[in-house]
């Protein structure tokens, strides 16, 4: 019984870490999208809502992937 208790903190904790990690990627993502966006479209626009972050490939970052993805929404509206 201890030891499914022991788990069960210890399953909470590492969900706790990883939910931390992904948020701050999420939002390293969209800095980049509303970067990229206004760029092309001009800082005095609305951005629309930022997509979910994709896996970041190998060298690249979630803010470089952000900004790609804004410049590829901007360009198709």
């Amino acid at each position: 019984m201890k030891i499914k208790f022991i788990y069960k903190i210890l399953l909470v904790i590492f969900m706790i870490i990883f939910s931390n990690s992904v948020f701050a990627d999420q939002r390293e993502f969209c800095d980049g999208f509303e970067e990229g966006y206004k760029t092309i479209k001009g800082d005095m626009v609305l951005v629309p809502l930022c997509p979910l972050a994709p896996i970041t490939p190998l060298n690249s970052t979630d803010f470089r992937e952000g900004l790609k993805a804004g410049m590829r929404a901007a360009s198709r509206s």
